[in-house]
Order: structure tokens, then sequence, then C-alpha cells
């Protein structure tokens, strides 16, 4: 007899159906209303003449979406060809921008190279206390309109003497997990990247850590600027 299925749907209606005949011929030995068979049968009926509909329904939606799309890219092609054809014929007329004018089509514009991404500025520093790492974050005023731009973050310790590449972010923040404390300062250098334009080089960020009540304060200065802000501490 197997179990009674309570999903998928089309197991519970395969079953349901399976004991119309069933129940309404054996109503009262099974105790069952005769009625309650009859209901059980309309019921069945019922969903199963609805979800037909409703497959029905779909396929029907498939196939008007499929040939809406259809249309679609073949409206589309024959825009592309046609404002082609057009410019084509606009650049080899003594008047292109007539042609243009009545055609109500702009006239082909020279692709244009987006200037670099800006130079980052202004760094900040806070402290994660939860791992001590340092999180770093800045600002960048980039072109209008151009997207995609990463920032490549490069460290130098005070027993360095070249600055090495620390990690990369595509976030105007960045935390470096890498860093251990125990020099008194730390220095930082980031650079926006999108594609293969970069930008300036921002200044060098001088992090120094210096005793100060009860915790180490963060302090940043830029190479050669002695004045500095404070933006965090460092538990001792």
């Amino acid at each position: 007899m197997g179990s009674i299925p309570t999903s998928p749907r089309g197991s519970v209606l395969a079953w349901c159906e399976a004991h119309v005949d069933v129940f309404r011929t054996n109503a009262v030995a099974i105790g069952l209303t005769a009625d309650q068979a009859l209901d059980f049968g309309v019921a069945t009926e019922t969903y199963a003449t609805a979800i037909a509909a409703a497959e029905k329904a779909r396929q029907e939606a498939d196939a008007l979406t499929d040939a809406a799309n259809n249309a679609y890219r073949l409206m589309r092609r024959q825009m592309t060809n046609a404002v082609s054809d057009i410019r084509q014929y606009a650049e080899d007329q003594p008047d292109p921008q007539a042609v243009y004018t009545r055609a109500e089509v702009p006239a082909r514009q020279d692709p244009s190279v987006a200037p670099p991404p800006g130079q980052p500025s202004n760094l900040s520093v806070s402290l994660v206390s939860a791992t001590g790492a340092l999180e770093l974050r800045w600002k960048s005023n980039n072109p209008s309109g151009t997207s995609g731009t990463s920032y490549i973050i490069r460290r130098r310790l005070p027993t360095e003497a070249n600055f090495s590449f620390v990690g990369v972010t595509g976030e105007r923040r960045f935390v470096d997990n890498s860093f251990v404390a125990g020099p008194d300062t730390v220095e930082y250098t980031v650079q926006g990247q999108r594609a293969d334009s970069s930008s300036p080089l921002s200044e060098i960020f001088v992090i120094r850590f210096g005793r100060n009540g009860p915790g180490r304060q963060l302090t940043i200065e830029t190479a050669g600027n002695a004045g500095s802000s404070t933006q965090g501490k460092l538990a001792a």
C-alpha cells in the first residue's frame, strides 16, 4: 500500500486520483459517507483540471516570451544596421550633419579614453580590536562615469628599505591583517588602478604609535609633514 504522500503535488494528485473510485465504491465499508466520497472525487478532479490549465498557460507564456525575445533581437539588429548605414552614408556627404538631423540620428562619437583614477588621499586608520589589525580608509575623487577601480596597498616597516605589496581592494578601505604590532611606525602608500590606467601614487602615510596614558595612540602624518592627528588607540 505504501505511505500517504504529502509532497510533491504531483505525487499527492496521483494518490488521490488512484483512490477516487476506491473511496466511491467502498464508502460505507471504509467509514465514509457517500457525500464525502463524492466531495473527494470532485476536489481531486478540480485540482487536476486547474493544474493542467496552469501548465498549459505556463507553456503558452514561455512560447510568447520566446517570441517576444526573438522579435526584440530582430528589431535591435535592424536598428543597428540602419544606424550604421545612415552614418556611413552621412560621412560620405558634403554636409554629414544635415543627414544626421534629417534622420534624427546622432553622429558617431569617437571613443574617448577615460581619465585615470584619482589620487588617494586623506588616510585614516583605526584598530580592529578583535584581531589587532589596522583598518585603513582613504578618499579618492575618481572621474565621473568610470567604475571598476581597485586600490593597491603597499607597506614599509622601519627595518625595510622598500615598500612591499600587502593587498588590493575594490573599496576605499583595507584591513591589514598581516601587520604585527611592535614597530613604532609603519608607512603605507595607496594607488588606484583601472584596467591599464593608474592613479598618481598617494603621499606616504606615516602611522606612529606613541605612548600616552593607558594606551598607545595612533597618529597619522604624511612624509615631510609634521602635523598629525590622533585617529585611535591601540591597547597596550
